[in-house]
């Protein structure tokens, strides 16, 4: 399942990292992350959790961990595929990661190949990894680009992170339009794994929201009610303290009983609605 949206700070990485920790810990899923954004924030929010980096120490060109990056980038004069080790990071027994690219922004002059864009879908089907995990989440850039195609071309499903207000359906119109050129452009690719949208959820919503903020909503449903565009009943709370803390802090680290049973009933209804979809 990808996480995406066309417009930027709408917690599209916070919700991916929020429900893969909480779906790992509080439902025992076997969850894998995978980190297709440049900006990589998703990885390093991880990395600092669970200390995967030496404290202190420097990110050098030297430092060997799995990447993402070698799925569409070999080590120079191999031709065989990525080794399964070599990509994915086993943070604890139920949650797993293919890190984002720490080290440079992936060139997109080596990755604009039709034949690239197929080699995310290629690894997952090559190592059986939807018979290793109950679900495996992609964190997607907020644009158009090669890694957007990549993750769509891998993903059943697609959920769209939206904030309630006057730009939102711009997102949402932008994001519908790609995902129908990508579907027109790959048809064979999904004859074989439909891709649906699994819904909409709102986030940064205050605990009790502003009558303009209830209009927002209801408009936005209303503008997207010719489409049956599920919309989720939860949900994400808008929280000041979550934009300035620290990477390495989740909700689970937190004292926070209201954010705590926002983000279970979140989980809980995505539970559902995968399941109501039958994937």
């Amino acid at each position: 399942m990808s996480f995406l949206n066309m417009k930027g700070g709408v917690c599209k990485t916070t919700l991916c990292k929020e429900i893969a920790l909480y779906l790992a810990e509080k439902f025992d899923n076997k969850v894998l992350v995978i980190d297709i954004d440049p900006q990589s924030n998703c990885t390093q929010s991880f990395f600092e959790r669970y200390h995967v980096l030496d404290e202190g120490k420097l990110l050098k060109e030297e430092t060997r961990i799995q990447s993402i990056q070698k799925i569409f980038s070999p080590s120079p004069g191999r031709l065989e595929r990525a080794d399964k080790d070599e990509v994915i990071l086993e943070l604890t027994d139920n949650l797993h990661i293919i890190p984002g690219e720490l080290h440079t922004i992936f060139m997109e002059r080596e990755t604009s190949t039709g034949a690239s864009e197929q080699k995310l879908i290629n690894f997952i089907a090559n190592n059986c990894l939807k018979d290793l995990y109950d679900y495996i989440l992609i964190d997607c850039p907020p644009t158009y680009s090669f890694y957007t195609t990549a993750a769509l071309l891998a993903s059943d499903l697609y959920l769209i992170p939206v904030t309630p207000d006057a730009y939102s359906l711009l997102g949402v119109n932008l994001l519908e339009e790609v995902v129908g050129r990508i579907k027109d452009n790959y048809q064979i690719n999904f004859k074989s794994h439909p891709l649906d949208n699994l819904g909409i959820i709102f986030t940064k919503v205050q605990k009790n929201p502003s009558v303009g903020v209830k209009n927002n909503i209801d408009e936005i449903k209303e503008a997207l009610a010719d489409r049956k565009i599920r919309f989720f009943e939860n949900s994400f709370m808008k929280v000041e303290k979550l934009s300035t803390s620290q990477l390495s802090t989740f909700i689970l680290d937190r004292s926070d009983e209201s954010l705590r049973v926002n983000m279970r009933s979140i989980c809980a209804e995505f539970i559902d609605k995968v399941g109501e979809i039958g994937r």
